[in-house]
């Protein structure tokens, strides 16, 4: 019974070793181990078995991942290498260990203190890797123990001087006493009676003693002790007697240093072996994370994912590895062909057991079924997987045939190793079992090749195993018609090129094409000819079939291909349009805000205009009244000395000069005092009739405003006419902005139905897109065209190639882009964006701050003539006057720093300039000047814009 069960373990264990063997499992390992840095997990990489535990590998898929997010994000964990085998049974044994040990224990230390640091103090890293920090915080640092490896050995495997004071003294007489001899032998070279004997004028050092090469027949002539021969016989070394005080010396002090060196050593090998478990278990957790930094690195190269295992249900996957490559074609990089390699189950039904692989040779049907076995040896390994998305059953084992078993010594043909193969895998088959066939039973008669595997994959199917198996028995193809637990498959054929194209097509059946490659290969025409007789008109027929098949799977291909690329292209135009939108839905809500600032800020200048020609208005009236009243008392004097006359005579030169104002105050009432916007506003003038009175010329306004400040010219209709103009000509302001709002907003939402137009046409071309689609020969020479890669526009200069390349021109550059990346250019639709957008851009501004404030952190300003107002000389009332205007103009120009020079004198101008200034409604900051710029005689504005 035992004996039994011995055939039974090795034979189990044979098909598991002739499986990785088979699948080239080898070379994945030997790639896995070139990725670590420790020689020990180098070695447990290369040895490394797919068949872990759940835990284990679920343990691996999760550190991997985070250890790969851990080196996309930041430099990484930095290991250097120590071997674990050089202390591991010396330290557990309590033995003396050697310096070369305890260094490789310092490192172990000093990487356990790093790893440690990096995850416990890097908290924003750490929250985000769980499993890699909690590997970390099982560590146990020995920052005493490191201290004194570090200042004892070094990676020489020498026990440093500064191991102890007692060994650097030893160390320190060492280097004394061989510095004594060396000046000794110096001196005794120079003596003449010594050079005659010697062969020549120098010292040696021969087994650690210090001699001199004396020829043989003059040996008498140094006295010594011989320390050795040449192999020529003429010399012999000889130590001079009179360094043996000198080598004694040495030696004493050579002992000591070995004394020391050995008492070093144990000291610190107890220590070591007092905390060795320490020591061991924080070995054993950094050879961890050099074998998830090793499975990181690999699964960066091959741009792995995790795969996902599925429970065993009728209703799942077998398998299910999408876009999938064979990771030795990447790790070689070999160019490899993605395949989409499934066994899954489609619609209600159940998911089928056998998946049949057909179609050319050399066309990689091998290929796809080795890409399955090795995917899920790796899987089973715990490593990621090089495909997109990865799902498949717990497999617990996998059993291959393939290849040719022949073999002399034991009598097997190619058909009879074969059966012995399938009779041992038959033995073990199960439904945790993935079964790989490749061209099974072609070894006999085809007749009774297609039975037996016809029946071979049925006893399979029945026991719920994983099959796939390449062949190209016709047969075989059919076996899916009417039986839900057969799948085809087929490696892709271009019939017209007669070439693979090692694409693999799901769901039909492929043709073998041996005829046709025969006759790409060459092979004489008659035979080809006679072969295709022979083949039959029904064979034929159903190749025919075939080909159709494949024909129209890959026109389908090609066509949903362009319609995926299409529907892109159009869901990036839908996306753009919405953004565009959007952008000038908030561009104009700025528009709208910008006119109204602008508004604000016109009127806020009026008013302060209008409020200094009231108070100008309101001064000249009184000078005005004085004067009258003046009149009038030096008319009533006179009217007393002369009443009789005055009273015979009509004064009427009286009556022509008194003016209605004179009048008023001869009956002792006073003009209405005129105060605000209000009042003014409501005054009424002749006004003076024009070619069209409704036009109010605004280039002569400052002109005509500059007269009437004029002291002389200061009349009370000169100041309600400028009065009337002002109010006209906010007026006339507002009436622009509002017209030039309005024609704004119409053409924003002329430009938003535009949008929606365009987006309109966007759905309808995704919903038609055959139609819309544009072939190569669209694109004619002179058109242009643009290209999300390039900015600017560009030009067709060359057509179509056979490849679909269209040659472009955009600026300076040449260059070839496929037809499907090439957009058209709406000309109407871009030059009402472009219109709009820079007409928004023009008139968009910041909002003013309604503040007007003493600042001292104004910056400093350089003075010059387009940003100075010098008021020094000036009375208040004409410095008012100037400062108002001068500002007025400034702020139009836009200046944004204005340096006042007022002067100090009796302070009266400095103060009314500085009040001004905080009563103005122009919207600014000021300060005093700083000294270099006229110090508390000037003072300097800022406009907030």
């Amino acid at each position: 019974m035992e004996h039994e069960n011995n055939i039974e373990d090795n034979s189990l264990s044979y098909l598991h070793k002739d499986a990785l063997s088979r699948l080239e499992w080898g070379k994945i390992t030997s790639y896995l181990a070139d990725l670590a840095i420790f020689p020990h997990t180098k070695n447990a990489l290369a040895a490394l078995e797919p068949w872990l535990t759940k835990e284990k590998r679920e343990f691996y898929f999760g550190t991997t991942g985070e250890m790969l997010e851990l080196n996309s994000t930041s430099n990484g964990l930095n290991l250097e290498p120590f071997d674990f085998q050089l202390f591991e049974s010396s330290l557990k044994r309590a033995s003396i260990l050697p310096p070369l040990a305890l260094f490789q224990i310092l490192t172990t230390l000093k990487l356990t203190t790093n790893v440690l640091h990096f995850f416990k103090h890097e908290k924003a890293k750490s929250l985000k890797y769980p499993l890699l920090t909690n590997l970390a915080l099982l560590l146990k640092p020995n920052l005493d123990l490191y201290t004194k490896l570090k200042q004892s050995v070094d990676a020489q495997g020498s026990i440093l001087s500064t191991a102890s004071a007692e060994l650097h003294s030893a160390r320190s007489r060492v280097e004394h006493a061989k510095r004594k001899i060396v000046e000794h032998l110096e001196e005794i070279l120079k003596k003449q009676e010594i050079k005659s004997s010697l062969q020549d004028s120098v010292w040696m050092l021969r087994d650690g003693r210090y001699v001199l090469p004396v020829r043989s027949d003059r040996k008498s002539g140094v006295e010594g002790i011989p320390r050795g021969v040449s192999q020529s016989g003429s010399t012999v070394f000889i130590e001079p007697q009179a360094l043996a005080a000198q080598h004694a010396q040495l030696e004493k002090a050579q002992t000591d240093v070995e004394i020391e060196e050995n008492r070093i050593l144990r000291e610190l090998s107890k220590e070591c072996y007092l905390i060795h478990e320490d020591i061991l278990f924080n070995a054993q957790h950094l050879t961890t994370f050099d074998l998830i930094s090793a499975r990181a690195k690999f699964a960066g190269l091959i741009h792995g994912i995790e795969p996902n295992f599925v429970t065993n249900s009728i209703k799942s996957a077998r398998f299910s590895f999408l876009r999938a490559k064979h990771p030795l074609f990447i790790l070689e990089k070999k160019l490899c062909i993605e395949n989409d390699l499934e066994l899954k189950p489609s619609h209600n039904s159940n998911s089928p057991f056998v998946w049949v692989l057909s179609g050319p040779n050399a066309g990689g049907k091998t290929v796809a079924m080795k890409t399955v076995g090795i995917l899920t040896l790796m899987a089973k390994a715990g490593l990621f997987l090089s495909c997109k998305k990865a799902e498949l059953l717990d497999y617990e084992e996998i059993f291959v045939e393939l290849g040719d078993r022949q073999n002399r010594e034991e009598d097997l043909s190619t058909f009879s190793g074969h059966l012995a193969q399938l009779k041992k895998i038959a033995t073990y088959a199960n439904e945790k079992t993935l079964i790989l066939l490749d061209e099974g039973f072609v070894g006999t008669d085809p007749a009774i090749g297609v039975a037996m595997a016809r029946s071979t994959l049925e006893f399979f199917a029945k026991k719920n195993s994983t099959v796939i198996i390449t062949t190209h028995f016709s047969n075989l193809k059919t076996l899916s018609d009417g039986d839900e637990r057969f799948y085809n498959g087929s490696m892709e054929f271009e019939p017209k090129k007669l070439l693979p194209t090692y694409k693999l097509l799901n769901g039909i059946p492929g043709q073998s094409y041996a005829i046709e490659l025969a006759e790409r290969m060459g092979l004489n025409n008659e035979i080809i000819q006679q072969a295709r007789s022979y083949y039959g008109n029904e064979s034929q027929r159903m190749e025919n079939i075939l080909k159709d098949l494949q024909l129209k799977k890959i026109q389908a291909s090609e066509e949903l291909t362009k319609q995926t690329l299409l529907t892109k292209k159009l869901d990036e135009q839908l996306k753009a349009l919405q953004f565009e939108k959007e952008k000038i839905s908030e561009i104009r809500e700025d528009l709208v805000e910008s006119y109204r600032s602008k508004l604000q800020k016109r009127l806020n200048a009026f008013e302060n205009r209008l409020n200094i020609r009231e108070r100008q208005f309101e001064k000249q009236k009184e000078s005005l009244l004085k004067e009258l009243e003046f009149k009038a008392n030096t008319e009533s004097t006179e009217n007393q000395s002369s009443v009789q006359t005055m009273e015979s005579v009509p004064n009427l030169n009286s009556e022509k000069s008194i003016t209605a104002d004179n009048k008023e105050i001869k009956q002792g009432i006073k003009p209405k005092k005129l105060s605000g916007f209000e009042a003014l506003s409501q005054l009424k003038l002749p006004k003076k009739q024009s070619q069209n009175d409704s036009y109010i010329d605004y280039d002569s306004l400052d002109e005509k405003a500059n007269k009437f400040r004029s002291p002389k010219q200061m009349s009370s209709r000169a100041l309600l006419d400028e009065a009337r103009l002002s109010l006209n000509y906010i007026k006339q302001s507002y009436d622009n902005i509002e017209e030039e709002l309005n024609l704004d907003l119409s053409v924003i939402q002329n430009n938003e139905r535009s949008t929606k137009d365009k987006v309109k046409e966007a759905k309808e071309t995704v919903l038609d897109i055959k139609t819309q689609g544009k072939e190569p020969t669209f694109w004619q020479v002179g058109m242009i065209v643009k290209c999300d890669r390039f900015k600017e526009k560009g030009k067709v200069i060359k057509t179509a190639d056979s490849k679909g390349n269209i040659e472009c021109l955009f600026g300076i550059l040449k260059v070839k882009i496929p037809y499907y990346e090439l957009k058209t250019i709406d000309s109407n639709f871009q030059q009402t964006i472009s219109v709009s957008n820079n007409k928004i851009k023009n008139q968009v501004t910041k909002k003013v701050k309604n503040t007007n404030e003493f600042d001292p952190e104004i910056p400093p300003a350089l003075q010059h003539s387009g940003n100075t107002i010098d008021l020094r000389g000036l009375t208040v009332d004409i410095a008012l006057d100037k400062l108002d205007l001068e500002l007025d103009k400034m702020h139009r120009n836009e200046v944004d720093l204005v340096i006042i020079i007022h002067g100090h004198g009796m302070g009266r101008v400095k103060e009314s300039v500085r009040k001004f200034i905080e009563e103005t409604s122009y919207k600014l900051r000021y300060r005093n000047g700083r000294q270099g710029e006229g110090g508390d005689g000037v003072t300097v504005i800022e406009f907030i814009s």
